[in-house]
């Protein structure tokens, strides 16, 4: 497990500010992070984002941008952050189906830390 956590600080994730609220417990962080990576929250996302749907959008990125604050997934948060901003005006991100090929992008460099 400590190689996974390693490998996400490397990654520019906040492991550190984290850990506590996962009760510095590493087993159940890496549970809730193996059930993170699995949501359907990242394919709702883009489906909502190509389908236009301003609100629905807004809140699976909302949601997502929140788990990822959570789990410290700072180089994703950052991404959905700026996604959120632009949802929150009532408009769908320009480059909101590139930023989530990045997203989904760090989502699999991840799944390949747990495998």
């Amino acid at each position: 497990m400590a190689g996974v956590l390693d490998n996400l600080k490397e990654m520019g994730c906040d492991i550190d500010g984290a850990m506590p609220r996962f009760l510095n417990n590493e087993e159940f962080y890496i549970k809730c992070l193996r059930k993170f990576v699995d949501d359907s929250l990242f394919d709702n996302l883009v489906g909502t984002l190509s389908a236009n749907e301003v609100e629905e959008s807004f809140k699976h990125a909302h949601n997502l941008k929140g788990v990822c604050a959570n789990l410290g997934i700072t180089p994703m948060q950052n991404i959905i952050y700026d996604m959120v901003e632009v949802l929150r005006m009532g408009e769908i991100p320009v480059d909101g189906l590139d930023k989530m090929k990045r997203v989904i992008a760090i989502k699999e460099e991840i799944k390949r830390y747990l495998s």
